[in-house]
């Protein structure tokens, strides 16, 4: 019946979780099982090698991979029939008697200083199998948006907030670089959010503060379910935000980016059409102009190139095409 994989966390860490996915389901030749929230159905759409576990795979599967030691992902694994259930923690103490009693074998491997991707890749060995990719995902069908909702012209997207407030930045701060990339040739402005109150007054006071630069922004915040979320993160041409799920996803949809760091440290990050900035960092600006000579984020508009239907081949182009 194959393997399912259980987590129930936020969309971002779901977004983590592809490339260990694409592993498993590269070393055992099937799609493997993903159990999560519902709500983040649409993002396992984008994952080829993933599909959203029901039926028998999900109650009767060969073998079941915890990978939070969370309540829903305990009793998921509880009424779930099969002999081999492997839990993961970061370290041993998260470990309970009700984990012992369900699970026939625990692994406790810490981080380090390992993201959640790169751990998850490390810690569930397998035989042989591909080297380490950061996130992938297949770009949303034109069908994941509604009217009105995505520009037809090049724009940048902000994000700037998660669900965390401490992770939020200065509305000046963000302002600032709005025009610099308002200045740069990106005028179509967005600034998109969840539905929790600070997240509203907070991309207000951006907006507000914007406009006191002499640029307009267009807030979208709440506005928005999952599906054109996804749409309108892989449609834009620069996605500014915080750390959380819009930096994780436009890495994955291959959109460039610039993240601002409030708390925690700041990551490296090869690849140069993603920067990742400590909040308030004086060089920040600066960063925002290499980022666009770089990527080319501001493309020559006489001219409209199609955004090819696959961001990648190799690794996941043999599998794409082995599940269609």
């Amino acid at each position: 019946m194959g393997e399912l994989v259980i987590l129930h966390k936020q969309l971002g860490d779901t977004v983590l979780l592809e490339p260990v996915l694409r592993k498993i389901a590269l070393v055992t030749g099937e799609r493997v099982h993903l159990l999560c929230p519902p709500q983040w159905r649409p993002l396992i759409d984008l994952m080829p090698h993933t599909q959203f576990a029901i039926g028998k795979r999900r109650w009767m599967p060969d073998r079941l991979r915890a990978l939070d030691s969370g309540g829903r992902t305990t009793r998921a694994a509880a009424f779930t029939f099969c002999r081999e259930k492997v839990l993961l923690v970061p370290e041993p103490g998260w470990v309970t008697r009700t984990h012992r009693a369900i699970y026939s074998r625990i692994d406790a491997i810490a981080p380090g200083r390992r993201d959640m991707a790169r751990w998850l890749w490390d810690a569930i060995g397998t035989d042989g199998g591909p080297k380490y990719e950061p996130p992938v995902l297949e770009r949303p069908p034109e069908d994941w948006t509604r009217e009105g909702l995505c520009p037809a012209e090049p724009f940048v997207l902000l994000h700037p907030v998660t669900t965390s407030s401490s992770k939020a930045c200065q509305p000046e701060q963000w302002a600032a670089l709005l025009r610099v990339a308002h200045d740069l040739g990106l005028r179509r402005i967005l600034v998109s959010g969840g539905m929790e109150a600070w997240h509203y007054e907070h991309c207000a006071r951006i907006a507000s503060a914007t406009k006191e630069l002499g640029v307009t922004i267009e807030d979208v915040s709440g506005m928005t379910v999952l599906p054109e979320f996804l749409h309108l993160i892989s449609r834009a041409r620069l996605v500014m935000s915080v750390d959380g799920a819009a930096s994780h996803l436009a890495r994955a949809l291959n959109v460039p980016s610039l993240t601002m760091h409030a708390v925690g440290s700041v990551p490296e990050d090869d690849n140069p059409r993603h920067i990742h900035l400590a909040a308030g960092a004086a060089q920040a600006a600066k960063a925002l102009h290499e980022l666009f000579t770089v990527t080319d984020a501001v493309p020559d508009t006489s001219i409209r190139t199609a955004v090819p239907a696959s961001l990648r081949e190799g690794i996941t182009g043999g599998l794409r095409a082995s599940v269609r």
